[in-house]
């Protein structure tokens, strides 16, 4: 079998990323980077390029493209409109992480038949599920889980694009928030670790908090509790704003007592090298375009609930509070932080389905 033509589209920010990985695996023979895609290439792009002696093609878009798998790794609202033309154009779809910000989108990325894998970047998933899934025994039932982090970033990170921080730009669907997308990993595996213990698992009701410390139109700080009719309890909990860091993980509490497991560790193999290893095999079911209908539907009913995030005073104590939310599986306003305001809570099932 010949090895896959790949195109990565967005060289920057993660791309980055996706680009150093692709130029060591091409080097191992893996693919073939047919081509960059981009509105511009700075000079570190094209110097990791010169290094590594591969000659892509450097395009402003991809139109008219043919190659075997496609890397998208854009910001999250150009997502929907290039993930469409990929799955039309017969490559396989890599789409970073968030998927695409509306659920109406998703459906229509999911209604599209492609003959190859589609999957979305939520690399760790599955190192994460597998390992939490090996400790379950020892906390009984599962009453609830609980994904959770407290990151710090400075001002510049949401000064860098207009797009960062927002929910909404010139009146398109963004929702870079804080557990939307910097923590959108951590959130994707709570709601897929809930599925795979109980089967009947499904999002029935949603209450959200939303705030922001930093000066930006969306959120940075957050808390999200979803039921299901059966299974556990997911709570989602995290802040950009953190006046103490603390690594994203997953914490389960059970009948006889809890388990937390930091997000990520060593996968058997990575999810976007499996996918070049077998581009027209099936996709990964923790992370094909099925399983993130959860993470979508939450994201969309939390904006819908809130209206606008809220903006508070200030980190100080936001990351303790967020340990009080891990321990008690409780909302910041029924913790009574001061700033936060009581959840509306939601039961739209027709909405989330």
């Amino acid at each position: 079998m010949s090895i896959p033509r790949v195109a990565l589209v967005g060289t920057s920010g993660y791309g980055r990323r996706h680009l150093e990985q692709l130029l060591g695996w091409q080097r191992d023979g893996f693919l073939d980077l047919a081509a960059l895609v981009d509105l511009s290439f700075d000079a570190e792009t094209r110097r990791l390029v010169d290094i590594a002696g591969v000659k892509p093609q450097y395009l402003p878009t991809i139109d008219g493209l043919e190659v075997d798998l496609t890397v998208v790794a854009t910001p999250p609202h150009t997502h929907f409109a290039l993930a469409e033309q990929v799955l039309r154009s017969g490559s396989a779809l890599y789409l970073e992480k968030p998927p695409v910000p509306l659920l109406s989108q998703l459906d229509a990325l999911r209604a599209i038949t492609s003959r190859r894998r589609a999957e979305v970047g939520f690399q760790q998933a599955r190192a994460t599920i597998e390992r939490l899934e090996a400790l379950l025994p020892d906390v009984g039932q599962v009453e609830r889980i609980t994904a959770h982090g407290c990151l710090s970033r400075p001002d510049s990170y949401y000064t860098r694009s207009p797009w960062a921080g927002a929910w909404y730009v010139k009146g398109e669907a963004v929702f870079d928030g804080a557990l939307f997308n910097p923590l959108a990993h951590i959130v994707h595996t709570a709601l897929t670790l809930a599925r795979r213990i109980d089967c009947g698992w499904a999002v029935d009701s949603v209450e959200a908090e939303l705030y922001a410390v930093h000066d930006i139109a969306g959120d940075d700080t957050g808390v999200l509790r979803i039921r299901s009719r059966t299974g556990p309890v997911v709570i989602a909990v995290g802040t950009t704003a953190a006046d103490v860091v603390r690594a994203p993980a997953i914490t389960v509490h059970g009948s006889r007592g809890h388990i937390t497991v930091p997000h990520g560790g060593e996968a058997s193999t990575h999810p976007l090298l499996a996918a070049l290893k077998d581009v027209d095999g099936p996709p990964d079911p923790l992370i094909d375009l099925d399983a993130v209908r959860p993470f979508v539907s939450v994201v969309n009913r939390a904006v819908e609930i809130v209206g606008a995030p809220i903006r508070i005073p200030g980190a100080q104590g936001i990351s303790e509070l967020v340990e009080r939310v891990v321990d008690t599986g409780s909302l910041f306003a029924e913790l009574g932080s001061g700033w936060s305001r009581q959840p509306a809570p939601s039961v739209d099932r027709e909405a989330l389905r």
